[in-house]
């Protein structure tokens, strides 16, 4: 999947996952035009007119947990370069179940992050292996067996810790 910059993806109860064998997330956007993970009910991004995604609401800003995240499982690709990625660290549907995710997790992936702002996440804590995904921990960004490139980014007011590393 590749986001090209300026695109605002809004999401609720789901994640973007890039799983085993191969997959890839490419969100590369610009300094003046940021690639935006964002809450569906979140109108600083995308809102006006048609683009109001909150049912007439006049303005409203998402709540941390709203979606779950960017998921990168074994094998899988990730380059994620002048983004927002912000209310997410909740909870999305699995197979036969759903789950807590971090607004990150990368699960011996090759994957980089820069120059992009993570903010008012939730900790998305899995305690369970969520149908083989493997449990986390209450971080914003979680590491299983993976050497990210994780540099020039801000990550603030989230919940949890900003990463854990599970070597």
């Amino acid at each position: 999947l590749m986001v090209d910059p300026g695109v605002v993806v809004k999401l609720n109860n789901a994640r973007i996952e890039a799983e085993r064998g191969g997959s890839a997330l490419i969100a590369e956007g610009t300094e003046n035009r940021p690639v935006i993970f964002t809450s569906l009910f979140d109108d600083r991004y995308g809102s006006s007119g048609t683009f109001n995604t909150d049912s007439g609401v006049a303005f409203s800003t998402g709540s941390r947990g709203d979606w779950a995240g960017l998921f990168f499982g074994e094998v899988s690709f990730g380059s994620i370069d002048h983004a927002l990625i912000s209310f997410a660290g909740g909870d999305s549907p699995i197979e036969g179940a759903s789950a807590n995710f971090n607004a990150i997790e990368i699960h011996q992936a090759d994957v980089r992050i820069t120059n992009s702002l993570i903010k008012d996440n939730a900790d998305g804590n899995a305690t369970d292996t969520r149908s083989g995904r493997g449990a986390n921990q209450a971080a914003t960004i979680y590491v299983r067996g993976s050497q990210p490139v994780i540099v020039s980014n801000s990550i603030v007011d989230n919940a949890g810790t900003a990463i854990s590393i599970n070597a």
